[in-house]
């Protein structure tokens, strides 16, 4: 009997830890659902122009992770889901160490935004260029929130290190590349002018224009220029008018100096007659002092790296 009874309690510990077992893999998985690469399948793509660098990585099932830094601009990272799956609000961010170094604990990065949508999850410079270091010394990110369809489980966004060394060096050497500028920081330039009537054009400004001839140089879609003169108030309008004149001309000049063809370059002056902001304080004035540059392009001639 004695030996039944041990029999009897032994097949009831076993139904009761069965039972614990599933318990816990239940409430393991109402807690999040895990978009995630196994060993064999993860891996990074680099992409990479004088227009921009990217770092892209393929989460099945959920869409894609991409770093990106575009000329003239700090690096990025952003989540890009095949459909929406994130709640607006905040989702935790959680670097782990890889699973040999036993010495390391998880880094706790707080909690990040989130907001339906195509990118539901866009982070900046500082915290791009934290995630971009971790996963080269081989830590995985971990993003968690819940989903917007109101579903109990929470999901949990994997991005692996796997795959990932080679394709940052590569992106590294890229970012050398980048032109100093993008199009949309000189689709819309001004220089501006210092109070005397006679004046070369001030060191900063001529970056401002080196920086376009160098765009243009790279990007044939760039087909026409808009260059168009303004003063402040002070003065007669006609010595105002003669002076927008030689400014725009002389920034043409400088343009043309440098290779940009004349014959695609357009010249307007106005005086005084177009101004950004009120004469009457000094700040005001030194922003009327000005020569505009505007830039127009073919959309058939874009390159396929960029974005209109």
């Amino acid at each position: 009997m004695q030996w039944v009874s041990e029999k009897v309690r032994y097949r009831w510990a076993v139904v009761v830890l069965t039972l614990l077992s599933a318990c816990t893999l239940a409430s393991q998985g109402a807690y999040a659902f895990s978009y995630t690469n196994g060993i064999e399948e993860s891996s990074w793509r680099f992409d990479g122009s004088v227009f921009e660098c990217s770092l892209t990585h393929n989460v099945p099932f959920y869409g894609e992770a991409v770093f990106k830094t575009r000329a003239g601009e700090a690096a990025k990272f952003t989540l890009v889901p095949l459909a929406e799956r994130l709640k607006t609000g905040q989702a935790s961010l959680i670097l782990q160490p890889p699973a040999w170094r036993h010495n390391l604990r998880p880094i706790d990065l707080g909690y990040v935004p989130v907001k339906r949508g195509e990118e539901p999850v866009v982070l900046g410079d500082d915290l791009a260029e934290r995630l971009l270091a971790e996963l080269n010394t081989g830590y995985e990110m971990e993003l968690t929130r819940m989903p917007w369809y109101g579903a109990e489980q929470s999901s949990r966004v994997h991005v692996s290190p796997i795959g990932f060394r080679d394709a940052y060096r590569r992106y590294l050497g890229c970012l050398g590349d980048l032109l100093p500028a993008n199009f949309d920081q000189i689709r819309r330039t001004a220089i501006y002018f210092g109070s005397a009537l006679f004046e070369p054009l001030p060191p900063d400004q001529r970056r401002k224009l080196d920086n376009i001839v160098r765009y243009c140089e790279a990007d044939p879609s760039v087909t026409e220029f808009y260059i168009d003169g303004h003063t402040d108030s002070v003065g007669t309008r006609a010595d105002n008018y003669a002076l927008s004149e030689n400014r725009a001309k002389e920034v043409t000049k400088y343009l043309v100096s440098k290779g940009l063809p004349e014959e695609r370059i357009k010249v307007r002056w106005h005086g005084e007659r177009y101004p950004t902001v009120h004469n009457t304080t000094v700040a005001g004035r030194a922003k009327n002092r000005r020569v505009t540059i505007r830039l127009e392009r073919d959309p058939a001639l874009i390159p396929n790296v960029m974005e209109m």
